[in-house]
């Protein structure tokens, strides 16, 4: 891990993301001197969004098991008056 201030990812930015991408290991930025955002290997980005999609699913699981209702998509958006192809171009943007 390496920390670096904004100025220093201005200066140093295609380094910097090789690196991470090289190593795995994420860098820090910082502005200030506090800690804002972490630049991040795209393989650590996906195991982190495939984490949190096994959350939400098991999420939803304890809630259908506590008795609370869920719906088809479709329905939820007739009852939002919003139109699958609204969706869809929400989605896509």
């Amino acid at each position: 891990m390496s920390t670096l201030s904004l100025r220093g990812l201005r200066d140093n930015l295609g380094n910097v993301v090789r690196e991470v991408a090289h190593t795995g290991r994420e860098a820090i930025i910082t502005d200030n001197g506090k800690e804002v955002a972490v630049v991040i290997s795209i393989a650590d980005y996906e195991r982190l969004h495939e984490h949190a999609d096994i959350v939400d699913a098991l999420r939803l699981r304890d809630l259908r098991s506590a008795g609370y209702a869920t719906m088809p998509l479709a329905d939820m958006l007739a009852e939002l008056n919003v139109s699958l192809d609204e969706f869809a171009a929400v989605r896509a943007a």
